[in-house]
């Protein structure tokens, strides 16, 4: 290809504006399209890529053998189990990971600071680069943290900030050092560093990390070095569990139970595989599933051959179109390779004028896009991405010319000229009608698993919770019921006009699990979810009981610890013939460490957790450490909410504050993600959809050409307007049917693996298929109508003179 051959190109293009804009508006959009997916897939498979020696580095990951837990590794360890490691004797580094948030003053204004503690190991695995101050000094005080590059510019605006200090509820902390911002693509993402000596962890919350096997504050780190055996570090690690009280005393029962297995598991898993591992549940840092960002991969591939599929679909009827011209570079001595060359040069200069619009649609899509997948795109425009873009420019030009230039090399010069010029091949044409209904295959599938995905995260958000979520309002503390300015708080709440009732307690919704093993009176030892509450908790959230009593401010204080509430779910784990046999019994805790607690109440079954999961057991106790308040609104939601903002700071000048209506609080933590995929499904369907419909409104316009004899013939022998426009209609029928034979088979099955995850299904059936068929069905129809009308309305006359 020569120069020349790109100039004849480009006038061709402003010759006809129509098509060319036609033909690259269309790929630029499926070029955009698949950069972004792609780009995401990318991102998706270079995480913590950042990291030194990283094929060295691993998470330590635990799994409990407990029913009630499921199978999942968590990526999340307890600090004795570090201790165990670094007292392996292999050699290795291990720092926690401990995630935690900071309200603090800084300035005249509160704001939020998530403050990640870590071991002085940590500087040695993972090497932060330091802009200024001492790490080691940051990481070695109580009362020092070093802030990221990022975090220094939001809270001072500036990067000078060693010896700035943040004014905390409970002390003051000093800047001793500021470093680089993490990368996008990191599992272990932070706002400031500080150590786990910190007076931000509480010291009676650190005292139970360090003791603790069972409790998992948060991740651990360890970096193998030369002549470290994996195998003997995870050893010491079960061995010291063994040895624990965990073991011996608290969990004896249900150790016998297991026959020889370990209560808890672990195992190393490598930190290049952290982001995408499949049985891992990640709730400390972003997480992604393997699947379905290959599912992505395949949909923006799909999306870009629907794309060029329209590209050669048109390019070859244009071919087709301008034979004489053709004829007449081939009677003048134009050689085959100089056509050849020819028709190259357009191509590529097309698809690399897609490629540069499709680029630029990319770039401003991109904020949309991140938000939507909620992940930090950073590097999505970096050269190396914009290179292999423009690389794939020229491929898809090359690639997409072939068939064009093959028809191109296929006309005959002299009947050309003598307009018997050569119509497409049967082969060619039933090719393109393969392709178009390829195109609504892939548009259809898309648009029947949208259309379940989108059911089923509307169904599942909007399951009754066993409770009026309505009125109510939800919001964290930074300190529990045992300190007084929460107290008071509570009770200046509880007096605003439009409240009808506070309770505190844990979160009522949740992803986690906390654990309790209790036992009745000869029975064995019975895990239940375990959810602390003060004593108006069920009053505020209108729930009822199902035998006895529930909690009530005015016979039980929040300090009571010889009586608890179980659900209905409890009381048949626990052995009970129903709900009114429970009442009055006595639990005592597994092991024998507690003192024994009588049941007052039995409470219905309220749904705590998503719809992927089944009800589970569970047990109400009252207890001061709990700060999330539940506010209970009689009036305007809205006036209650501006009201509590504007009380916060006179009881927490430090800290900030987040009210949130409890139903948005559940969409958000259990379907977020789904409604995002629907969201992204949705976009790819359109797209998609509109692509196979300029597909077939291409295939239309030819086919009513090429057909353009037969239809004069059958007017003169009688054929009416109901006829023709059937016999046009029925040739798209029958594509639209065959991409529904190829597509909804393959929908369904992806449909059924996804709904295939959740406890409660939405009735989902074949409705949504069927939906999808009828949306192809009409977007066919108006795509090819108006040449369908452009057939009935051949004059026989006007035809057979041309």
């Amino acid at each position: 290809m020569r120069l020349r051959d790109f100039r004849i190109g480009w006038r061709l293009l402003l010759k006809e504006p129509g098509y060319s804009s036609v033909v690259i508006f269309g790929l630029a959009v499926g070029i955009a399209a698949c950069f972004l997916l792609l780009g995401y897939v990318r991102h998706s498979f270079s995480y913590n890529e950042h990291v030194p020696q990283r094929d060295k580095v691993y998470q330590l990951e635990h799994r409990w053998n407990a029913a009630l837990l499921g199978a999942d590794w968590m990526a999340m360890a307890s600090l004795p189990a570090r201790d165990a490691a670094l007292a392996s004797g292999q050699p290795l580094l291990a720092s926690a990971f401990i995630k935690r948030s900071l309200d603090a003053r800084v300035g005249h204004q509160a704001v939020a600071l998530g403050v990640t503690l870590v071991d002085p190991d940590f500087e040695k695995i993972f090497a932060p680069r330091v802009l200024a101050g001492d790490l080691h000094t940051a990481l070695a005080r109580p009362d020092t943290l070093a802030l990221t590059h990022e975090t220094a510019l939001k809270l001072f605006g500036r990067l000078d900030v060693i010896g700035k200090t943040l004014q905390g509820d409970k002390g003051v902390y000093t800047v001793a050092a500021v470093v680089a911002d993490p990368p996008a693509a990191t599992t272990m993402p932070f706002e400031s560093l500080a150590g786990t000596i910190s007076t931000i962890l509480p010291e009676d919350v650190r005292r139970n990390a360090h003791e603790a096997w069972g409790f998992a504050p948060g991740e651990v780190f360890i970096k193998l070095l030369p002549g470290a055996d994996p195998r003997l570090v995870i050893d010491a690690i079960q061995r010291g569990l063994r040895r624990s009280s965990l073991i011996q005393r608290d969990q004896a029962d249900q150790v016998a139970a297991l026959h020889g297995r370990d209560l808890i598991e672990y195992r190393l898993g490598p930190i290049a595989e952290a982001y995408l591992a499949p049985d891992v549940n990640d709730m400390m840092a972003p997480h992604g599933n393997r699947q379905a960002v290959l599912g992505l991969a395949g949909v923006a591939l799909l999306i870009l051959l629907l794309a060029a599929t329209n590209y050669v679909n048109l390019a070859t009827v244009r071919t087709l179109a301008r034979q004489r011209e053709i004829a007449v570079r081939k009677v003048l001595g134009a050689s085959g390779s100089t056509v050849a060359h020819q028709f190259l040069a357009e191509s590529v200069l097309v698809c690399l004028i897609a490629t540069t619009l499709g680029l630029l649609l990319a770039w401003l899509v991109l904020p949309v896009f991140a938000d939507l997948v909620q992940r930090r795109l950073d590097g999505m425009f970096s050269p190396g991405a914009l290179a292999a873009a423009l690389a794939l420019g020229v491929l898809l030009g090359l690639l997409t010319a072939a068939y064009p230039t093959w028809s191109a090399l296929r006309v005959r010069a002299s009947a050309a000229l003598m307009g018997r010029g050569q119509g497409e091949s049967v082969r060619g044409l039933w090719i393109r009608r393969a392709l178009t209904a390829l195109q609504f295959a892939v548009a259809m599938g898309l648009t029947g698993t949208t259309l379940a995905v989108a059911w089923q995260t509307h169904y599942a958000s909007t399951l009754d919770p066993g409770f009026d979520a309505a009125p109510l309002l939800v919001f964290p503390a930074s300190n529990d019921m045992r300190d007084p300015r929460t107290r008071a708080f509570r009770e200046a709440v509880a007096r605003l006009p439009g409240v009808a009732g506070v309770s505190v307690s844990h979160a009522p919704i949740s992803t986690g699990n906390n654990i309790v093993t209790l036992r009745r009176a000869g029975g064995r030892g019975t895990d239940l979810n375990l959810y602390a509450v003060s004593p108006e908790f069920f009053g505020v959230y209108g729930i009822l009981p199902a035998a006895g009593r529930l909690f009530d401010p005015a016979l039980d204080k929040i300090t009571d610890q010889d009586r608890v509430v179980v659900n209905a779910a409890a009381a048949r784990a626990l052995g009970f013939a129903g709900a009114r046999a429970a009442v009055g019994k006595m639990l005592s805790p597994s092991g024998g460490g507690g003192k024994p607690m009588q049941i007052v109440g039995v409470a219905p079954d309220i749904r705590q957790r998503s719809a992927r999961e089944g009800q589970q057991p569970s047990v109400f106790y009252l207890r001061e450490r709990v700060g999330l308040f539940t506010v209970r609104a009689s009036g305007d939601l809205e006036t209650v909410k501006r009201a509590v903002e504007e009380m916060w700071p006179r009881h927490f000048p430090n800290e900030t504050l987040g009210v949130t209506r409890l139903p948005v609080a559940i969409a958000d933590t259990f379907y977020g993600d789904d409604l995002r995929l629907s969201k992204l499904l949705a976009a790819s369907s359109v797209i998609a959809t509109a692509v196979a419909a300029f597909g077939i409104y291409v295939l239309a316009a030819y086919s009513v050409r090429r057909r353009e004899r037969e239809i004069v013939l059958r007017k003169l022998y009688g054929a009416g307007a109901g006829a023709i426009g059937g016999m046009v209609a029925r040739e798209f029928a029958l594509l639209v049917g065959a991409g529904a034979l190829l597509g909804l088979p393959f929908a369904w099955l992806a449909i059924q693996r996804y709904v295939g995850a959740f406890a409660e299904r939405a009735p989902v059936g074949a409705w949504t298929l069927i939906a999808a068929l009828l949306v192809a069905g009409v977007v066919a129809l108006l795509s090819t109508l108006r040449h369908a009308l452009a057939a009935v309305r051949i004059r026989p006359a006007l035809a057979l003179r041309e």
